[in-house]
């Protein structure tokens, strides 16, 4: 049996959930990967400064939760497109919300996935969702985790808190996102 493997850089502006997306999708992955690691990597300034977030999953031992090259980036604003157009290894995919990003990219060795992440958050009633409109996206392009296993992670998050609000609204969103990927 092969050894599965996944590594994904989550980035953008402090405030957009950069952080929260590597939270979930980590907590996702400890349902059915023996080894998982989250790294969140944040400026000082809490919202404005920039933000990443690694996951890694695996059925072996991860050497290092550190991941300059990775074969997956999901990035919410154009400075982030740029930094990870270039770091992305080759035959990687490059997620982006093209509400706010319009490039193309410029290498042919890794695939763009343009998704209208803060376009549909505004369908469903909240900006806020974009991450989660991506995270969806990521889900079901790339297939490491299953949606109702993000849906889980989500409940433990948002569940009995001053969010529990937001849940359905960010569920619902992952699913959206999901079904945007699966179209493609």
């Amino acid at each position: 049996m092969t050894s599965r493997y996944y590594e994904v850089v989550f980035s953008g502006l402090g405030g957009k959930g950069v952080l929260t997306l590597g939270q979930i999708l980590a907590e996702a992955g400890m349902q059915i990967y023996q080894h998982v690691s989250y790294f969140p990597n944040y400026s000082p300034a809490m919202r404005g400064g920039e933000s990443e977030s690694t996951v890694v999953f695996s059925d072996d031992y991860i050497p290092s939760p550190l991941v300059f090259n990775p074969l997956h980036a999901i990035v919410m604003d154009p400075a982030s497109f740029t930094t990870f157009e270039s770091r992305l290894k080759p035959g990687g995919i490059l997620f982006c919300d093209n509400t706010v990003i319009s490039a193309k990219g410029e290498r042919d060795d890794i695939e763009v996935f343009a998704v209208p992440a803060s376009e549909k958050a505004i369908e469903l009633g909240d900006l806020q969702v974009a991450n989660m409109v991506l995270l969806g996206a990521y889900a079901g392009k790339i297939e490491s985790v299953p949606v109702g296993m993000i849906e889980r992670a989500l409940t433990k998050k948002f569940a009995g808190g001053r969010r529990e609000a937001l849940l359905e609204l960010n569920k619902k969103a992952v699913r959206e996102g999901n079904k945007l990927a699966r179209k493609t």
